[in-house]
C-alpha cells in the first residue's frame, strides 16, 4: 500500500487509487510485503527549492543529495516546527532541544508537524554546534518492529545509562537507550492492516520500566507534557522521579508476533539468577520441543522460536524456574 500525507492511498491488490498524482515536494508512506528497490527517473530537484508547508502534519521530501544532521537541515523552520519524525520513529523536538534522528537521508520523506504554515528551504551549511544525539539500538531489551504507526516519548533521567522499555498490558511496544540523561523512544501502535494486535491501541496506558544492567524495574514519572497513554503521532515528555525497588515479576512477558508463520520472539522475566527450562507442548500436554535448559541471570531475556520444523497449530510454551511456572499460548500458521 502507498499513502500520502492526506491519507489518500493506492492499493495494488484491489486495483484502487485515489492519490491524485505524484507531488515532488511530498513524501509517501509505503508498506512492502518484502524488500525491494524503487528507481525513480527524471530531473533532480535542486536542493534549495522552497517547500510550502501547511500547519499540522505532512510528509515532506528531502531534497539535498547528501546526509545532513536534522537539527541543521531543519534550522530554517525551527521557530514553527513542533516535531519531525523519520520512518523508524526517531524524532526531533526543537522545544525540548532533543533529536535522535541523526542525518536526514536522500530519497526519504519525513513527517513534519508545523505550528503554522511556512515556506521552507533546507539548510546545508551553517556553524550550528548542536547535533543529534547518536541513535543507539537496545542490546538487552527487544526492539519492536515498525508497524507504520507510532507516538514519540521523551524521558529525562538522572540515570547515567540504561535501557527503557515501554509496555501496554505487559506487552513491549517500544524500547530505547538512555544517553546523556535523555532517551527518545518510538512507541509503536497497532497495524490496522493485520489481523493480530501488534502494538498499542489509542488510550492504552503506557508503563515505563528501566533496565539498569541487572534488573528491569518500574519507573515513576513526572509528566512534563502529555499523558502516559498511547496516541498515534502523540508526543509525551516525562522525567524519571524514581525507580521501584520491587524485583521483576517472574514469567513470560510477550510473544511477538503471535500468531506467527516462521519464528516468534519470546520475552520473559527472571527476578533472580536461576536454572531455566523452556519447552513447547501440544494442547494434550505432550512435550513437542525442549527449547532450553540453562542457567540465566536475573533480568529480562529474549528467546527466538523457529517454527520451520513445526506443523501449523496451537502450542503452549512453558517457562519453568525452580517451582514457578509460566505459560503462553502460541499459534503457528503456515
Amino acid at each position: 500500500m502507498v499513502k500520502n500525507g492526506a491519507g489518500q492511498f493506492y492499493n495494488a491488490q484491489f486495483n484502487f487509487n485515489n492519490i491524485p498524482g505524484w507531488v515532488v515536494s511530498e513524501g509517501y508512506m509505503m508498506k512492502m510485503d518484502g524488500a525491494d528497490e524503487l528507481t525513480i527517473t527524471g530531473e533532480a530537484v535542486p536542493w534549495n527549492t522552497a517547500i510550502a508547508l501547511d500547519a499540522g502534519w505532512q510528509i515532506a521530501s528531502y531534497y539535498p543529495r547528501q546526509g545532513i544532521d536534522a537539527i541543521l537541515a531543519l534550522s530554517g523552520v525551527v521557530d514553527v516546527l513542533l516535531i519531525a519524525k523519520d520512518v523508524r520513529g526517531r524524532f526531533y523536538s526543537p522545544a525540548f532541544n532533543f533529536s535522535n534522528m541523526g542525518e536526514m537521508v536522500p530519497g526519504q520523506g519525513y513527517l513534519l508537524k508545523m505550528d503554522e504554515a511556512a515556506e521552507f528551504v533546507y539548510t546545508v551549511e551553517d556553524q550550528l554546534a548542536s547535533q543529534s544525539s547518536p541513535f543507539l539500538r537496545p542490546t538487552i531489551l527487544p526492539v519492536h518492529p515498525n508497524t507504520g504507526e507510532n507516538m514519540s516519548l521523551l524521558l529525562h533521567s538522572d540515570i547515567a545509562e540504561g535501557e527503557v522499555g515501554v509496555y501496554t498490558n505487559d506487552v513491549l511496544v517500544g524500547s530505547g537507550v538512555i544517553l546523556y540523561g535523555m532517551c527518545g523512544v518510538a512507541v509503536w501502535g497497532d497495524d490496522p492492516t493485520t489481523p493480530e494486535v501488534d502494538g498499542a491501541i489509542n488510550s492504552d496506558v503506557l508503563e515505563i520500566s528501566i533496565f539498569d544492567g541487572v534488573e528491569l524495574r518500574a519507573a515513576e514519572l513526572e509528566n512534563i507534557q502529555g499523558e502516559t497513554k498511547y496516541l498515534t503521532n502523540g508526543f509525551y515528555v516525562g522525567r524519571v522521579l524514581k525507580i521501584s525497588t520491587l524485583p521483576l515479576e517472574f514469567g513470560i512477558v510477550d510473544a511477538y508476533p503471535n500468531p506467527f508463520n516462521s519464528s516468534t520472539n519470546i520475552t520473559y522475566n527472571l527476578p533472580e539468577a536461576t536454572q531455566v527450562e523452556i519447552a513447547l507442548f501440544d494442547l494434550a500436554g505432550r512435550q513437542i520441543v525442549h527449547l532450553m535448559s540453562n542457567n540465566k541471570h536475573a533480568g529480562q531475556h529474549t528467546l527466538t522460536i523457529d517454527g520451520n520444523a513445526l506443523s501449523s497449530g496451537v502450542y503452549l510454551m512453558q517457562l519453568q524456574a525452580n517451582s514457578e511456572v509460566s505459560k503462553r499460548k502460541l499459534i503457528l500458521l503456515k
